[in-house]
């Protein structure tokens, strides 16, 4: 009777913990995209899941070293079946005391053909800004116009490019 109660249990805790850590692989690392693969009844099988993503790129003071601002492009899609769908983007801004925030540019926007001839298996966005360093939000003495650039694959790999 013991030795049923203990199977019972450790079937439990297996379950509980998952097959990764029943066979004793590494977890994925964060930020790793939850991946399923579907498919079935002779058509290709196609990953499926959802990713989020925060790119920024940042500018520091070659006087102090500090950082004045850092501008983030945020990235959320899901694919299933070769197309990238529910995209959504946006940007957030952390600056400085010394760092004004002038204009946001309207995001570039656009799906693409990355996968199997697909046209929407692909998903760019480009977000960027004007940002000055300003000195108690009066005068400005240097400009700055941080860019970041994101491409979403229906895989849920990704590029990115960033400048300022």
């Amino acid at each position: 009777m013991r030795f049923l109660i203990a199977a019972a249990v450790a079937a439990l805790a297996l379950i509980a913990c998952g097959a990764a850590a029943a066979t004793g692989a590494p977890a994925p690392p964060p930020g790793t995209p939850n991946v399923n693969v579907g498919g079935g009844g002779g058509s290709p099988a196609w990953p499926s899941g959802c990713r989020d993503l925060d790119i920024s790129t940042n500018q520091t003071s070659f006087l102090f070293g500090t950082q004045i601002y850092r501008f983030h492009a945020l990235e959320h899609w899901c694919w299933a079946g070769g197309i990238v769908y529910d995209e959504r983007h946006g940007w957030s801004f952390d600056g400085s005391a010394s760092a004004c925030l002038g204009t946001v540019y309207p995001p570039n926007s656009w799906f693409y053909t990355y996968w199997n001839g697909i046209g929407t298996s692909g998903h760019y966005t480009e977000e960027r800004a004007h940002v000055t360093n300003c000195v108690f939000h009066i005068g400005d003495w240097k400009e700055f116009y941080p860019d970041v650039k994101v491409w979403a694959h229906a895989d849920g790999s990704y590029s990115t490019a960033t400048a300022n």
